[in-house]
């Protein structure tokens, strides 16, 4: 049996040769198993990588293109909307019962009669209109026809409520209008009896003036239900949609408890709903995020700055991250089952990285190619000295791309420039940090550019400045929409609203660093007689040479503007009552002097006062006024102070 037992054991002892080599080739075979699946896995995961990157990129460009799809069909349908009702305005306006009714006698009700009666056809045929009216060239309502969209019921308004809108803005601004030419209204809620209507009524106004023999006879104007407008814009089964004004106020929005925060500020303007955006208004910039901008100003035509908000709504954007999570999920699967057996044919991986490389390579190539197309953008050196200029940056300032090659920006900046900006805005590049601002340019054809522009350092790898790159967006048309909105159009002094704001940030002045000011409350002396006996355009002309000596007799500090009508008012910073009144004595004494008129000395009055602790601005504003109406009373062309005791009285009913 012991002899048995030794070859036995001997022949399996694990220090024999041959189990030595079996135990060899195992651990080799292990170790190219295990590097085989190493090499597998890395395939498989890289692969993953890329179809997940492949696969976002898919779902950003499907996004895009149902996106613009949306735009092209929203833009049709909104215009197609607001032609309809233009044809309905063009076709009143053309109609024989309106041409009746303008040369009829006025005694005679028939034609009155079969207005009204187009008016009610047409509100019955189309419920969208709220209102229709016909308004007389002196303002006065002469047809009215009043619609309610809940009931359905139609108004005749009777003549003994028929009202005077020979003020109201749209009057005004219809009236201004050429035949043919309509005016469209921003999108607001309609107030009944100086309230908001109750549910909240959505509106929009277009109107057309009237003519008959090139004499303006009046204006047709509709009050249109702008909800289905509202619904057409929002309208998509993909993106979240919020109707937004350029000043950032929401129309519509999503959640009903968030729209028309110009009415409800507690609701929330832009800023505060998606403060995420701040900054990132541009299409390109939101489109990177999955969110998008369609300006609709061609759209609507009403100088509103309307615009649409759209993001993807959570659920589809969910459904298209779990189709692509499947896609990518179900590949590496496959994959990872096709590598195990064919990890060693390693070839096919560095041509298949290859072929991806390549066409990462041409996308680079193509982003590139599209943002020097569409983003206005340049490189200089440290010295300032242009080293690219983007395809779009020389469309915008009219010039040849390689021609700038080697200039410095001053080559397009605009004479009238500041160096003060120019200095700050190097003294912060130069201490490496970003700089943003807005700059006047000018192109070669002499057109001012105004840019929005962000500056950036470009550092080398010890810290050291050796470029700069600047990235711009033109702000022109805004900056001209600014300049209206804030301008009288007559005397290119401030307006009403902008005297306003300024008086008001005077007045916050006075609260935080106790900056005293006054006011000078200026009116021309016997103008009506001016426009009487020398016609509107003398009196017009009139107005616009005392604004000329007014501007150039004030200080630097002053602000000039047309308070309205004859009257301007001048506000003067950190001025008291004497200084103030020092200054008006000047102006009274230039327009005085000066020949406004050939036969006709012109004259003014003034009436000034100082701003007191606490006082409201209109009571300031009442207080020179009361002492420029003592000025005319004293018999004109003289400057009489606000008394002190009116002043005290102010003070003691705050």
């Amino acid at each position: 049996m012991g002899l048995l037992v030794i070859p036995k054991v001997r022949l399996f002892n694990s220090e024999t040769p041959l189990v030595r080599l079996l135990s060899k080739r195992k651990t080799i075979h292990l170790r190219i198993a295990l590097v085989f699946v190493l090499f597998s896995l890395l395939i498989t995961f890289f692969s993953s990588l890329v179809g997940w990157h492949y696969q976002k990129l898919a779902i950003s460009s499907l996004l895009d293109e149902r996106e613009q799809l949306e735009d092209l069909h929203t833009r049709e349908a909104i215009e197609d909307i607001i032609s309809s009702f233009e044809n309905t305005l063009i076709a009143i306006s053309s109609s024989d019962a309106l041409d009746a009714v303008l040369t009829a006698n006025q005694a005679t009700t028939l034609p009155r009669l079969k207005l009204r009666q187009l008016f009610i056809a047409l509100a019955k045929a189309r419920p969208e209109l709220l209102q229709l009216r016909y308004i007389d060239q002196l303002g006065h309502e002469q047809v009215r026809v009043n619609h309610s969209p809940q009931s359905r019921d139609f108004q005749l308004v009777l003549d003994d409520q028929l009202q005077d809108k020979s003020q109201r803005y749209y009057f005004q601004e219809t009236k201004a209008l050429q035949q043919g030419e309509i005016w469209h209204s921003h999108v607001d809620l309609n107030f009944e009896n100086g309230e908001l209507q109750r549910p909240l009524q959505p509106t929009m106004r277009v109107a057309t003036p009237v003519y008959v023999n090139q004499m303006f006879r009046g204006i047709i104007i509709l009050n249109i239900d702008a909800g289905p407008l509202i619904d057409a814009l929002k309208y998509s089964s993909v993106f979240l949609v919020s109707l937004i004004d350029a000043q950032g106020e929401l129309l519509s929005h999503p959640d009903p408890s968030k729209s028309w925060s110009a009415y409800f500020p507690e609701r929330g303007a832009l800023s505060e709903v998606y403060p995420e955006l701040i900054g990132e208004l541009s299409p390109a910039l939101m489109a990177a995020k999955h969110n998008y901008r369609m300006d609709l100003e061609d759209s609507f035509n009403n100088q509103q700055g309307l615009w649409v908000l759209k993001q993807p709504k959570q659920h589809a954007l969910e459904e298209l991250y779990k189709n692509s999570r499947y896609a990518v999920l179900t590949s590496t699967l496959i994959i990872l089952v096709i590598a195990l057996p064919l990890a060693w044919l390693v070839s096919i991986y560095p041509t298949n990285l290859q072929t991806k490389l390549v066409d990462t390579l041409h996308a680079l190539r193509a982003s590139r190619k599209l943002l020097d197309q569409h983003i206005m953008s340049s490189t200089t050196n440290s010295k300032g000295v242009i080293t690219e200029f983007s395809s779009a940056a020389a469309k915008a300032f009219e010039v040849d791309r390689k021609s700038m090659i080697g200039k410095t920006h001053a080559a397009i900046r605009h004479p009238s420039t500041s160096t003060k900006v120019h200095r700050d805005l190097w003294d912060t590049i130069l201490a490496g940090k970003p700089w943003q601002g807005e700059l006047k340019n000018q192109t070669s054809s002499g057109k001012t550019l105004w840019i929005d522009t962000v500056i950036t350092p470009r550092k080398d790898s010890r810290g050291e400045i050796y470029a700069f790159t600047q990235i711009s967006h033109d702000i022109t048309l805004h900056k001209a929409m600014e300049a209206l909105s804030s301008t009288d159009s007559l005397t290119e002094t401030h307006n009403r609203r902008k005297l306003d704001q300024l008086l008001e940030q005077q007045a916050q002045r006075y609260k935080r660093a106790d900056e005293e000011f006054a006011i000078i409350i200026i009116d021309i002396d016997h103008f009506k007689q001016i426009n009487d006996v020398y016609g509107h355009q003398a009196g017009d002309k009139v107005l616009v040479d005392v604004a000329v000596s007014l501007k150039e007799t004030v200080r630097q500090i002053d602000e000039v503007g047309r308070w309205g009508g004859e009257e301007f008012l001048v506000i003067c910073p950190l001025t008291d009552l004497e200084g103030a009144y020092k200054l008006a004595e000047k102006l009274r004494a230039a327009i005085a002097t000066k020949l406004f008129l050939p036969d006709k000395q012109i004259t003014a009055s003034f009436g000034v006062a100082q701003y007191l602790c606490d006082e409201a601005t209109n009571h300031l504003v009442h207080r020179a006024d009361l002492a420029l109406y003592e000025a005319k009373s004293q018999g004109r062309n003289r400057v009489t102070t606000a008394p002190q005791e009116l002043a005290e009285q102010v003070q003691n009913n705050r």
